[in-house]
């Protein structure tokens, strides 16, 4: 693949997985819009140069390897690159970012087995991703093709709940949904024990108590809506709270503290600042 190609194509990945790459630190900025110039072996030398720079217990680290991914001359390259920060790294916050790329790579290359795999991961390793909802659509495309409709309903049930006000990806999840008319039963309920009666569980409404990760306390809309904006940047999907005349930007909603905490930690190393976990009915 020509090298311009090839950013064509990593900025159409880009769009879909809702947030821009390497936007913490300016070098790795530089080496994207290098490689959406067209210069691409500058990208590369760059991100090769940063690298070579930092040591591998960085958190930075995982983040040069991400773009080393983006910025990837070949198939193989990148995928080798992916893997080693799910295996290397699967504490960073990169990970599940990684497994998604796996996941679409797989996808292109006609292997739906291998996208369900990194899906599948992505929910059982990461469950309070914010990029939950894009494992959902593309988990569902290839449940679909594995003519598994009831696996892929419920990836497409849990991808709608969680989708926010993100319309594009929403739509999209609607138009898959629209297979599910004629599917007998969701995943959820073919796990069911069909030889009791125990009912089906729900999900806990979102206005149950619980905890959120507050990013900020701000004293005007303008401010509020700016952090907002940051966060939805960065992949996040806020919300606001006021009280005490104060506008409280917050993001998730978690039954268990240790989710809340989770999505903290992730938050700090995307944008930093010191986001913190609070009671929230």
């Amino acid at each position: 693949m020509r090298p311009r190609t090839m950013v064509l194509a990593v900025a159409g990945l880009v769009i879909m997985a809702g947030r821009l790459p390497a936007q913490n630190d300016p070098r790795m900025v530089e080496a994207i819009r290098l490689a959406q110039d067209g210069q691409g072996d500058s990208a590369r030398a760059v991100a090769s140069r940063l690298l070579a720079a930092t040591a591998p217990t960085d958190t930075l680290y995982p983040e040069i390897l991400y773009t080393q991914g983006l910025l990837a001359k070949t198939i193989d390259e990148r995928r080798r690159l992916y893997q080693r920060i799910a295996v290397e790294y699967a504490t960073s916050a990169w990970a599940d970012d990684a497994l998604l790329r796996l996941a679409m790579q797989d996808y292109a290359e006609a292997n739906p087995s291998g996208t369900v795999k990194n899906v599948e991961r992505i929910r059982s390793d990461y469950p309070t991703s914010t990029l939950m909802p894009y494992a959902a659509y593309w988990g569902a495309r290839a449940y679909f093709d594995l003519k598994k409709p009831a696996e892929a309903c419920r990836w497409l049930n849990e991808g709608l709940a969680q989708v926010g006000d993100n319309v594009e990806l929403q739509n999209q999840l609607s138009y898959y949904r629209g297979r599910c008319a004629n599917v007998a039963q969701t995943a959820e309920n073919a796990k069911t024990d069909t030889t009791t009666t125990k009912p089906k569980t729900t999900a806990p409404p979102a206005t149950q108590a619980g905890f959120s990760v507050q990013v900020g306390a701000v004293k005007t809309k303008a401010a509020a809506d700016k952090l907002s904006a940051d966060l939805r940047a960065a992949g996040f999907e806020p919300h606001v709270a006021q009280s005490e005349g104060l506008y409280r930007v917050r993001v998730g909603h978690f039954a268990q503290r240790a989710d809340a905490d989770k999505l903290a930690a992730k938050i700090k190393a995307k944008i930093g600042g010191g986001p913190y976990v609070v009671p929230e009915s």
